[in-house]
């Protein structure tokens, strides 16, 4: 995620990459588990591009664009269902630690 910028990299902001400019941040597309920056998919017109900071822009078909929504889709969800197993586990912990010291 882009923090330490002038522009709202938000959905639905417009944003300026390199000379480009009048680009609209369609989504964010997080890649977890590479350690690269998140990346966005944007739009101009009838044209859409992906940008990752410090790899840079490049223009996509409107199904590449769609692919690129799905898999972060995907990883969102994939992140929601480890965050949501894990706190099953530390529940259960926590109830057996309190059920041990009450005996």
């Amino acid at each position: 995620m882009i923090t330490k910028s002038k522009q709202a990299w938000q959905v639905g902001q417009q944003v300026k990459v390199g000379f480009l400019s009048g680009l609209t941040v369609v989504a964010k597309v997080a890649t977890p588990g590479d350690f690269a920056p998140d990346a966005y998919v944007l739009v101009r017109g009838e044209q859409f591009y992906s940008f990752v900071p410090h790899n840079g822009i490049s223009k996509i078909s409107a199904a590449e664009a769609r692919d690129l929504v799905e898999q972060g889709k995907r990883a969102a969800a994939a992140a929601a269902a480890r965050a949501a197993e894990q706190a099953c586990r530390v529940i259960g912990a926590a109830k057996l630690a309190a059920e041990l010291m009450s005996a």
